[in-house]
């Protein structure tokens, strides 16, 4: 994997473009950052749902309640940001070209790439920052015996580490619906198309 470091987003004039098959299709998703942004504000809701069955099964195993957010979890988890994005990058393969920018207007960074992938691959390497960085951290606050010199900060660190994942959470949600087994990923410009394999045209199935 070659990672490129870009700069500053300002529009998505800066955005490679790839060459697309000839029967790729877009993805249904939105056209601007923004927008973009507001629709994975929905996938607060599951997310939020699933950090209360974590602090629900802490509780029933050790009693305690005392979930606090501290300032050093907030900033660990801002200070991640660039390695989540670092995560997504490796899972585009080693073969990739992946640039990476950062947007202040947005307060995020992203990485984008043109190398095709499969629709397995594109599902996981949506998910496998938020897994790392988010819940897999808040698994072990979960099985931890409260501590509260790290519990607080490990609490806080997974809980917002999964907040940040939201927009992940749309592109997984649009592979799942949208692309049929056997497809592949490649995103051009803005946008997310899928495509079949030519040897896979004549025989296609979807999730």
């Amino acid at each position: 994997m070659k990672l490129v470091y870009k700069g500053v987003f300002k529009s998505i004039e800066q955005l490679p473009e790839s060459v697309l098959p000839p029967n790729a299709v877009k993805f249904k998703e939105p056209n601007s950052m923004i927008v973009t942004n507001m629709v994975a504000l929905l996938f607060l809701i599951p997310a939020c749902a699933g950090i209360w069955l974590f602090e629900r099964f802490s509780y029933l195993i050790y009693g305690v309640s005392d979930n606090k957010t501290t300032l050093l979890g907030i900033t660990a988890a801002f200070l991640f940001i660039i390695i989540h994005e670092l995560l997504h990058a490796v899972c585009f393969g080693k073969n990739a070209k992946v640039e990476m920018y950062v947007s202040f207007k947005h307060l995020m960074a992203f990485v984008t790439s043109n190398q095709p992938v499969t629709k397995a691959r594109f599902i996981f390497l949506s998910l496998f920052p938020n897994l790392v960085l988010g819940w897999i951290p808040l698994a072990i606050w979960t099985v931890l015996p409260y501590n509260e010199v790290y519990s607080n900060h490990l609490y806080t660190f997974a809980y917002i580490s999964i907040i940040f994942g939201v927009g992940d959470y749309l592109n997984m949600f649009n592979a799942i619906r949208q692309m049929p087994n056997g497809s592949m990923q490649q995103i051009s410009g803005m946008n997310s198309y899928w495509f079949m394999p030519q040897s896979e045209q004549s025989n296609v199935n979807f999730s």
